[in-house]
């Protein structure tokens, strides 16, 4: 199998949607919302990808960042079935490259993924603090 990395710019929200929609984030999105997709893509000042030898998206880090002092990883997805073979390391290592070595990635994590990440070498805290959004949609 083999995958490739790389920052894309201009990621559809079609594309996003075939992706995120097969993995564990998909029902926390608003993928039935292609508009509201396209917006978040298109505001996202780092997107990396993750695709097989067809050119499939199979995975994606999306990202908000300073590129001096931290990013925020708003998404990091695998398709269901390419799980487990290593790609969301990967593309955790390939965003951690094109920020380089000041910048610090924080995240939320879903419930139960927390044992993913602390595999990869992300340091979990118990400070974490959010305001839910007020549209759903």
């Amino acid at each position: 199998m083999s995958i490739i990395c790389a920052q894309e710019t201009g990621l559809t929200a079609e594309e996003y949607t075939a992706c995120v929609g097969q993995s564990a984030l998909g029902p926390t999105r608003p993928l039935s919302n292609a508009e509201r997709v396209q917006a978040y893509l298109d505001n996202s000042n780092i997107v990396v990808t993750a695709r097989d030898s067809n050119g499939t998206l199979v995975g994606l880090f999306r990202g908000m960042t300073d590129w001096g002092w931290v990013c925020y990883c708003a998404d990091l997805a695998v398709i269901e079935s390419y799980q487990g073979k290593g790609i969301g390391a990967l593309l955790m290592n390939k965003a951690t490259e094109i920020l380089g070595p000041g910048v610090t990635i924080a995240l939320l994590s879903l419930p139960g993924a927390e044992g993913f990440y602390q595999k990869i070498g992300l340091t979990q805290t118990g400070a974490a603090f959010y305001r839910d959004r007020t549209h759903r949609t």
